[in-house]
């Protein structure tokens, strides 16, 4: 419980920086101080967590995780890599808070933002997990892989169209498929779980 709140602490204070970056420094300029605010976090986690003893949980040490939270398989549990992978998230993640403060009052935009959002985090993780596997694993990956980079690079193309109605197939392509996808595979999941226990996992 306390580790779920120290992480919801953290995602609280750094979306509240990514605000205020962008009210204070708009887009360009606010996302590039935003990326440097963030990698000297991430050194100040990484710190934190390499003072840690091994075996035991220090206050500082579960601050530096709740930081760190990204990364720790690709990285296979050294810091460098898992302080990439977290910078990397969280400087998407704060650039999608930026862009939906300061286009909030645009109807379909910070919706559009939040799908793109969801579709580079799909292709962090695609990525990621193919630098973890090898021979036909990593090449089966390369379809859903192309797949995303599809849906981003036809969306953004039929937004930048402008009409209204390509910009709301552009939020279809975009944010649709992903969201299915992750119900379906909770579907399945769950009625394999339900199957489970019926049959008694037998």
């Amino acid at each position: 419980m306390a580790a779920m709140l120290r992480r919801l602490a953290v995602t609280v204070a750094m979306a509240a920086l990514a605000v205020w970056c962008a009210l204070r420094w708009g887009l360009p300029l606010g996302f590039a101080v935003w990326s440097g605010l963030v990698a000297a976090l991430c050194g100040f986690g990484a710190l934190l967590l390499s003072r840690q003893p091994v075996g035991v949980a220090t206050a500082s040490g579960q601050l530096g995780a709740a930081i760190l939270r990204w990364g720790y398989k690709v990285g296979r549990g050294q810091l460098p890599g898992i302080v990439v992978v977290s910078w990397l998230i969280w400087v998407a993640l704060g650039a999608a808070v930026m862009a939906v403060t300061l286009f909030r009052a645009e109807q379909l935009t910070p919706w559009m933002i939040a799908a793109w959002t969801m579709d580079g985090l799909a292709l962090i993780y695609l990525i990621g997990v193919m630098t973890t596997r090898s021979g036909r694993t990593r090449i089966a990956l390369l379809t859903p892989l192309l797949a995303v980079l599809g849906m981003i690079g036809l969306s953004g193309a039929l937004w930048r169209a402008g009409t209204e109605s390509a910009r709301e197939t552009a939020l279809l392509i975009g944010g649709a498929p992903i969201p299915l996808l992750a119900a379906g595979y909770g579907l399945m999941m769950a009625a394999m779980m339900l199957g489970g226990r019926k049959g008694g996992w037998k």
